[in-house]
C-alpha cells in the first residue's frame, strides 16, 4: 500500500485488510517520532543534582566569605591579651600637684581596688544586673530585643562585656547592623574567657567616656568632684554612671535637672538590686548635685606655659625611647613648687591688671579717646595693626584693594577700638630658680594661653636694658677694679671711622659730685659711668674712637655667656647698655651664678619620668658647669647690687621700692628698662632663690610713656617680685629662708671698701653741693 494514498472511507468500513494496513502505517510514524525525541539530550544545568550541588557550594562559599569578613573586624589574640587604651600623661609639681596634662583622651588608669564600690554597684545595677551570672551575653536581654523593636523601643541588650568590646576595639564599630552585633558578641565571649569579672569592670570603668571630655572614672571624678575615684560617695557615683547613657544629655554641669533625674534612676536601680536601702534612697534622692568642677584642660591657666615647655624639653627623649606623651600615661615630675607657682600666678595677674589701667591712663589725654596720645605719637601703629588682623585679610581676599579695605575697616569704630585694646595689651613673664640646684620653682609664661601661646619666660627675647649692666661690672671687678673706684657721671662720646658720633647718655643727670663710685653707678643705673668703663676694659683709656671699644664689648659678651646667657649676643659697644636681646630664663639663670658664689648650675625643670605603673624611666641630676667666676667676684657683685635695694650714703637705689613694699631681708637685685621704653625688667637675688620678672607690650612696638611712673622696671616688674616674696614668706607651708649672703672664705672686705678719709672727703663734697 502506498503511504501517500488518500484515505478511502468505504474501504475502511468494508475491507478489514485495509484497516490493518492503516494501523500499521500509523504505528510506524509514531515510532519514528519517538526515536527522534530520544536522540535530543537534556541540558546539564536543568539536572536536579547539578542544581542542588551548586546551591550547596554557593552557601558554603558565602559562609566562608562572610566569616572572613566578620573576622576582619575582630581583635587579634595579641590585642585581646594586651588591649591598648590611651592614657593621659601628667606634669607634676615636686609636691605632687598636677600642673598640666597631655592627652588625646583625658584618662587616668586606676586599678579595681582604687575605685569606690558605689561606682561598681551603680554600674552593675544600671547597665548589667546579671553581670556576675553570664558568660558575656545576657540571653534574656538579647532574646527580648525583637519584642522591644516591635513596641518601637530600640534596646541593644549589650552587657558590660559587650560595651567593653566596643570601647576597647574600635574595629568592631558602632553602626547598628547584625554584623557589628555578631562581632561584639564574639569579642565579649573572648573577653570573658580571658579576664576575670573584676578585671572586666576595671577595664570598662577606665575606658568609658563620661561628660565633659573625661575618659575613665578617675578623670571623671577629678573633673566633676575634684576627688579620686576611690573617694566617690553614692550620689557622686550615681551621677557619673548616669551620664554613660548620654554624656551631653545628662551632663551635670550643663543640664543639672536632667542629670539629677538620671542620677535618681540609677539609685532606683541600686535600690531594686539590693545595693541601697529604702532609707538611703529616700534620703539621697532629694539632695542636689554638688559639683567641684575642674576643667580637664585649662588652656587659659598660666601653668599651661610651663607644661608646653616641659613637652618641648622631653619630646625628643620620648620619641627616641618609643613613648607617646599623649597616649602612654607617663608621669613627669618637675621642680616646680605648686604653692610658689600659685603665688607667682597671683602676683603677676593682680599687678598686670593694675598696670594695664595705669598704662592706658597715661597714654590717654584728659577727655580723649582710648590711648589717643599713643596713636598720635606713633601714627603708623594703628594701620599696621589693622593690616595684620584677620578681618583685613578676609576683606582683602575679596576686594583686592589695600586702601579700600583699610578705609572701610578704619571707619568702623567698634572694630578699631577692639584692635587697639588687643594690640595695646601688656604681658608679663615670671620665673624663680633655686641657685644651688638650678631647680625652677615657679614659671609664669603669660596670662592667657588660649589667646597667646608665646612663652614670655623662654621664647620671648627682648632688650634687657640695665639688667645687663652687672655683666659689665663683673668684667671690671674681674679685671681689678673695685666698687669704690670713681668715674665721671657726665656723658662721653665716641666717633667711628666715618666721623659719626655715638653719644649714649642718662635721661637725667643727678645732683652731687661729678665723680661717683662704681657701687653708686650700678645702684643708680648710670648709663654714663657704664659707658666710661668701656675704654678701661678695652685697654684703651682716654680713647674717643668707637672701634677701640670692641674688645670691651667682646669681654662683656664672653662674661655673659660664661654666667649663663645662651642667646647670640651682638658684641657691639652698646651691649653694655643691654641692647642685645635675651630671654628672661637665661637672664635669671645667669644671675643665679652670682647668688651661687660663682658656680653656674643650668636651670632644670624635670627631675624624673615614670610610666603609668610607677617604674622610673628617666632621672635627671643638676647640670653643674662649675666655677665660672671667682667667689670673690660673685660676692662683690652681690654686695654692689645690694645697693640697688638698700641705697647708700649717696641716696636711694633704683630698687628701693622693695623696702617700701616690706621686703626687709637680704636682697640684691637690678632693675632695667630698654632704650625705647618697651620692656621693663627686675631680677632679685637671695641665697636660696633668684626671681625675675619682665613686663612689656604683647606687641614689641607698644612702649611705655617715657619718664612716667609706669614706664620703669622699678614700678612694673619689681612689685610683682616683691608681692611674690611677701606671699611666700607669709605662708607657713613654704619654707622661706631669711638667711643673708655669706662672704666667701678668705674674703677681705677692706680690699673692696673706700678708706675712711676718702669717705669723709666725699661726704663733705656732697654736703657742700646744692640739694644735699
Amino acid at each position: 500500500m502506498n503511504h501517500d494514498e488518500e484515505f478511502d472511507e468505504q474501504k475502511y468500513l468494508n475491507d478489514p485488510e485495509y484497516r490493518r494496513r492503516l494501523a500499521e502505517r500509523k504505528r510506524s510514524k509514531t515510532g519514528k517520532k519517538r526515536d527522534k525525541q530520544k536522540t535530543v539530550e537534556r541540558p546539564f544545568y536543568r539536572n536536579p543534582v547539578v542544581i542542588i550541588g551548586s546551591f550547596i557550594i554557593m552557601i558554603v562559599l558565602g559562609g566562608i566569605l562572610f566569616i572572613h569578613y566578620l573576622m576582619q573586624g575582630l581583635p587579634s589574640i595579641a590585642e585581646l591579651e594586651n588591649p591598648r587604651t590611651d592614657v593621659a600623661s601628667f606634669v607634676m609639681s615636686r609636691d605632687n600637684e598636677v600642673l598640666d596634662t597631655y592627652f588625646v583622651e583625658n584618662r587616668t588608669y586606676v586599678p579595681y581596688d582604687r575605685i569606690s564600690t558605689h561606682v561598681v554597684n551603680a554600674l552593675v545595677a544600671t547597665e548589667d544586673h546579671r553581670f556576675y551570672d553570664h558568660w558575656g551575653i545576657d540571653i534574656v536581654r538579647t532574646a527580648a530585643i525583637p519584642y522591644h523593636l516591635l513596641r518601637g523601643r530600640r534596646q541593644g541588650g549589650s552587657t558590660i562585656s559587650q560595651q567593653l568590646a566596643r570601647n576597647l576595639y574600635k574595629s568592631i564599630g558602632r553602626e547598628v547592623t547584625p554584623t557589628r552585633k555578631l562581632r561584639e558578641i564574639i569579642t565579649a565571649i573572648q573577653i570573658e574567657r580571658s579576664y576575670t569579672k573584676k578585671e572586666i569592670i576595671e577595664m570598662y570603668l577606665n575606658t568609658v567616656e563620661f561628660s565633659n571630655s573625661a575618659f575613665g572614672i578617675e578623670a571623671a571624678a577629678r573633673t566633676h568632684f575634684n576627688k579620686t575615684a576611690s573617694d566617690l560617695d553614692i550620689m557622686e557615683a550615681a551621677t557619673l554612671i548616669g551620664t554613660l547613657q548620654a554624656v551631653f544629655a545628662y551632663n551635670p554641669r550643663l543640664r543639672t535637672e536632667q542629670s539629677t533625674g538620671r542620677r535618681n534612676v540609677v539609685m532606683g536601680q541600686m535600690l531594686k538590686h539590693g545595693f541601697l536601702t529604702n532609707d538611703e534612697f529616700s534620703a539621697l534622692r532629694e539632695e542636689p548635685i554638688l559639683l567641684n568642677y575642674q576643667r580637664p584642660h585649662s588652656s587659659n591657666r598660666q601653668s599651661r606655659y610651663f607644661g608646653e615647655y616641659i613637652r618641648q624639653q622631653i619630646s625628643s627623649w620620648a620619641v627616641d625611647n618609643g613613648y607617646d606623651l599623649f597616649r602612654d600615661g607617663l608621669v613627669i615630675y618637675t621642680t616646680i613648687d605648686s604653692k610658689m607657682q600659685h603665688y607667682a600666678e597671683r602676683a603677676v595677674e593682680e599687678k598686670l591688671i593694675e598696670l594695664q589701667a595705669q598704662f592706658e591712663q597715661e597714654w590717654t589725654s584728659s577727655g580723649g579717646e582710648y590711648m589717643d596720645k599713643l596713636w598720635a605719637e606713633f601714627p603708623t601703629f594703628l594701620n599696621s595693626f589693622i593690616e595684620e588682623s584677620e578681618e583685613y585679610r578676609e576683606a582683602y581676599d575679596v576686594l583686592r584693594n589695600h586702601k579700600a579695605v583699610l578705609d572701610s575697616l578704619g571707619s568702623n569704630k567698634e572694630f578699631v577700638l577692639k584692635i587697639k585694646k588687643q594690640r595695646a595689651r601688656l604681658e608679663s613673664g615670671f620665673v624663680a630658680i633655686e641657685p644651688a640646684t638650678g631647680h625652677i620653682l615657679a614659671w609664669v609664661g603669660g596670662t592667657d594661653y588660649s589667646t597667646i601661646q608665646r612663652d614670655n619666660v623662654h621664647q620671648l627675647r627682648r632688650q634687657p636694658g640695665s639688667t645687663f649692666k652687672p655683666f659689665v661690672y663683673a668684667v671690671a671687678i674681674d679685671n681689678g677694679y673695685k666698687p669704690f673706684h670713681r668715674f665721671s657721671k657726665y656723658p662721653v662720646s665716641f666717633r667711628d671711622r666715618a666721623g659719626r658720633a655715638w653719644r649714649p647718655r642718662d635721661p637725667v643727670i643727678s645732683e652731687g659730685p661729678e665723680m661717683v663710685t662704681l657701687r653708686e653707678a650700678l645702684a643708680r643705673s648710670f648709663n654714663n659711668v657704664t659707658v666710661r668703663l668701656l675704654p678701661e676694659l678695652a685697654g684703651a683709656p682716654g680713647t674717643n674712637r668707637l672701634e677701640d671699644l670692641f674688645p670691651a664689648a667682646e669681654k662683656i659678651a664672653e662674661m655673659a655667656t660664661r654666667l649663663g646667657i645662651t642667646s647670640d649676643l651682638q658684641a657691639y659697644p652698646a651691649i653694655a647698655l643691654g641692647t642685645s636681646e635675651v630671654s628672661l630664663l637665661e637672664l635669671v639663670g645667669a644671675y643665679t651664678t652670682f647668688a651661687n658664689m660663682g658656680v653656674h648650675v643650668e636651670p632644670m625643670a624635670v627631675t624624673r619620668i615614670e610610666d603609668k605603673e610607677g617604674n622610673i624611666l628617666y632621672e635627671e641630676m643638676p647640670r653643674i658647669r662649675g666655677e665660672v667666676i671667682s667667689p670673690e667676684t660673685a660676692y662683690v657683685m652681690i654686695d654692689m647690687m645690694r645697693g640697688v635695694i638698700r641705697g647708700g650714703d649717696w641716696g636711694y637705689g633704683t630698687g628701693v621700692r622693695m623696702r617700701n613694699m616690706g621686703v626687709t631681708q637680704d636682697v640684691a637685685g637690678k632693675t632695667g628698662t630698654s632704650q625705647n621704653s618697651a620692656d621693663n625688667w627686675f631680677v632679685a637675688m637671695m641665697p636660696h632663690v633668684v626671681i625675675g620678672a619682665w613686663v612689656g607690650g604683647e606687641d614689641r612696638r607698644i612702649r611705655f610713656p617715657q619718664n612716667t611712673v609706669v614706664g620703669q622696671g622699678a614700678r612694673t616688674a619689681l612689685p610683682m617680685v616683691a608681692d611674690f616674696i611677701n606671699l611666700c614668706k607669709a605662708d607657713p607651708n613654704i619654707t622661706w629662708s631669711l638667711d643673708a649672703f655669706q662672704q666667701p672664705a678668705g674674703f677681705i672686705p677692706e680690699e673692696y671698701e673706700e678708706s675712711a678719709a676718702d669717705r669723709v672727703q666725699v661726704r663733705d663734697e656732697r654736703r657742700g653741693r646744692v640739694g644735699w
